[in-house]
This record gives structure tokens, sequence and C-alpha cells, in this order.
């Protein structure tokens, strides 16, 4: 974290203004937000997988759609809701005095609101195919959905946005890394866990990485868990308050 002379040399006054806002409701709320984001990613992974949606072709994708559309659509609804999540908890991240104040960096909250917009793409894009998925037991209809360009369009948007999210995720957490590693407290030992979850995640554009994708998944959803209830029970903020304390209390022996 880049510590400006307005961080070097806090007010006095601020210092109170600080402990007043170690409870900013907009932090609570994204952490709320966060766990949100968690559930609704692992409810939607649990009906991709369920689906057997992730086949070779988009010819033996969209028939196993058509045989599980449920749970398929299910998933993709759960991924939709994911997407949003996310981007109302970063904006929320965004407009927290800590992010207002620049003792953090807005590139993470933005980095997560690109990873939602994608991801609730990715969630779109599914619900269409499984609605118009074709009956599965109309083989001629199966075969002609396969071949329909627009069916090949959404299914493409689906694969590639569903990665740029969660590369761009993978990026938010590279980033917070660096400024938890500074701030100090639980989240020092929780900055080494984020860089290699954050790094892992940008494997998932290597095909041939399956056991990586299958780590840093359930990774990610561990670390939007324990972020969420720490921005959520208020833990964040008082370690940024931590920080500037300390930060004046060597200001103030400097002087002296």
């Amino acid at each position: 974290m880049r510590v400006n002379s307005q961080m070097r040399e806090p007010k006095r006054s601020n210092r109170e203004s600080l402990s007043e806002r170690s409870a900013d409701s907009y932090a609570r709320m994204a952490g709320a937000l966060l766990i949100l984001t968690a559930l609704a990613t692992a409810v939607a992974v649990g009906g991709r997988v369920a689906a057997d949606a992730d086949q070779q072709t988009i010819a033996q994708s969209l028939d196993r759609i058509a045989l599980n559309g449920g749970l398929y659509g299910f998933g993709g609804a759960a991924r939709l809701i994911s997407g949003v999540a996310l981007i109302a908890g970063a904006w929320l991240l965004m407009n927290t005095w800590i992010v207002r104040e620049r003792l953090g960096t807005p590139l993470v909250p933005a980095l997560f609101a690109v990873s939602g917009l994608f991801t609730a793409v990715s969630g779109g894009c599914a619900l269409a195919l499984a609605v118009s998925a074709p009956d599965s037991s109309d083989a001629a209809a199966l075969a002609q959905a396969a071949t329909d360009p627009l069916n090949e369009t959404i299914y493409n948007i689906r694969w590639m946005s569903g990665k740029i999210g969660f590369a761009a995720a993978g990026l938010a957490l590279l980033v917070a890394a660096r400024y938890q590693w500074k701030v100090g407290g639980t989240l020092k030992y929780i900055a080494p866990v984020s860089a290699l979850i954050g790094l892992g995640m940008q494997l998932i554009w290597v095909d041939s990485a399956t056991v990586a994708h299958r780590i840093t998944g359930p990774a990610f959803f561990v670390w939007l868990l324990a972020i969420g209830t720490m921005l959520a029970s208020g833990q964040v903020e008082r370690h940024f308050v931590s920080m500037v304390s300390v930060l004046e209390a060597e200001t103030s022996e400097s002087r002296t």
C-alpha cells in the first residue's frame, strides 16, 4: 500500500473518525455479498457438474443440457446471481472509507466488478442454452441445435466469459495480497494465500492444468467466505484503524 503524506501525518481528529468508521455499513454489506457470491458460485458449480454438460463438443454438451436442462438452468441462474452479487459487493467496497481515503486501492473492487460482469454474462448464456435446448428424445432437433450459429455463439460466449470472470477475480486477489501484507495483523498471514490462489486462478487459460482448476476453485470459495466474514464482522476495518494508529504514534515520536 502506498503511504502518502496525508497518511503519514493523520490529523488527531481523523483518528477519532477512523475509530468511528470501524463499523462502516458499506464494508459490512460488502462482506455479506461476498459470502452470497461464494454460496451462489457453489450452487452454480454443483448444477453444472450434475448436468455433466462440460463435454468435448458443442453437440455433446447440448445433448447433456437437453437431458438435464433443469439442473443446468438452475446452475446458470445461480451463476448469474453470483455475478450480480459480486458487482454489488464491489460497488460497496469502492465506497468504503478505506478506499475513499486511499488507504486501500480501488483496483481490487474494480477487478471484482469486471469479474462479476463476465460471470453474470456466463450465467445468462447458460440459462439461454437451457431454455432453448430441444427435447432430449428428438435426435433431429438436437442435431439442428448443434449446428445453429446462434447456439454456437452463446455456447462460446458462456465459455469465454466464465474464464475471463474467473481470471479477473484472481487478479483482484493478487492485488489484494499486496495490501493485506502491508496492513498487517491476520491479513498479513492471509496475504501469501491470496497471492497463491490468485496466481493459480490464472491457470484457467491452460486446458491441461485440470488439477490446478480443481484446487483453485474451492480455494477461491473459501477465500470469499473468509474475507466476506472478516468484512461483515468489521475485522478488516479494525486492522486498518490499527495500522493508522501505529503510523500516528511513529509520526508523533519522530516529532519529539
